[in-house]
């Protein structure tokens, strides 16, 4: 019996250290798995940040979690981003999404991170990131790879508007596969924003800038792997960023907290 009170107990801490570290509260949980009161959300919390929005004012929190819905084959986990008032615990802005395991997507406490950079899109207009990470290993012969898929959101209402999403790190097969076939080549797209001066719309234009490195299984004198830039533009069109003209042809399969793919 001893023994079982000892287990609870260091479950327990264990949890409580587990919200400490997210910044996120029992009461914030609740908040969010009421989203809609004639269908409060279920299971397991998975994955969960909260981050003061905009950082240092104390007044409102952003808030992601993530619950698991059913075991495997189905597993799938329903997630929700919110601003939260921090006095009333109450939902200011929200936006529920679903995520569905298969070969290369999962879940654990480390997928979802919000990100409160300065994304001003336009006056009085600031945009909160979601950053997912995939647990999933994928595949292990595959001919491309997408990672740390970011979708920045505006509060419209009480929603908050996916208007860009873009996966962050990409990689794609030149020779063979992405380093498990034989005298493979591949190469590596790791993404940066920065905000520009102000579109047609009256947003800001979003400047990202690729760096691109090339890698090999086996050195060789024809593998460069000097780092090569380039620079792309997206603008807002009305309801999304779009990508301006350009050469950069990689494919992406952003994003899977429902935000649009930054074409």
């Amino acid at each position: 019996m001893r023994g079982v009170i000892v287990l609870l107990l260091g479950l327990a801490a264990a949890l409580a250290q587990a919200r400490d570290i997210s910044g996120c509260t029992p009461g914030i949980e609740s908040a969010l798995r009421a989203l809609n009161p004639k269908q409060p959300i279920t299971g397991a919390l998975v994955s969960a940040q909260c981050k003061g929005w905009p950082p240092g004012r104390g007044k409102v929190l952003a808030a992601v979690m993530a619950f698991e819905q059913a075991p495997r084959p189905d597993r799938r986990w329903v997630g929700v981003l919110a601003l939260v008032n921090t006095q009333r615990l109450q939902l200011l802005n929200s936006h529920r999404f679903e995520i569905a395991e298969e070969s290369g997507i999962g879940v654990d406490d480390n997928s979802l991170r919000l990100d409160t950079a300065p994304y001003d899109l336009a006056p009085g207009l600031r945009a909160l990131g979601l950053r997912y990470a995939s647990s999933a290993p994928g595949p292990s012969a595959a001919d491309a790879g997408f990672g740390d898929e970011l979708t920045l959101f505006v509060p419209e209402g009480h929603t908050l508007r996916p208007v860009f999403g873009m996966s962050m790190l990409r990689t794609r097969a030149v020779e063979g596969c992405l380093g498990k076939c034989p005298h493979a080549a591949w190469d590596t797209a790791s993404f940066t924003i920065a905000i520009g001066p102000p579109g047609p719309m009256g947003w800001n234009d979003l400047h990202v800038t690729a760096t691109v490195v090339r890698n090999s299984a086996a050195a060789t004198a024809q593998a460069d792997a000097t780092p090569q830039r380039q620079r792309l533009v997206y603008r807002y069109t009305g309801n999304a960023y779009r990508q301006e003209a350009s050469p950069f042809d990689w494919d992406d399969y952003c994003c899977r907290a429902g935000g649009p793919a930054a074409r």
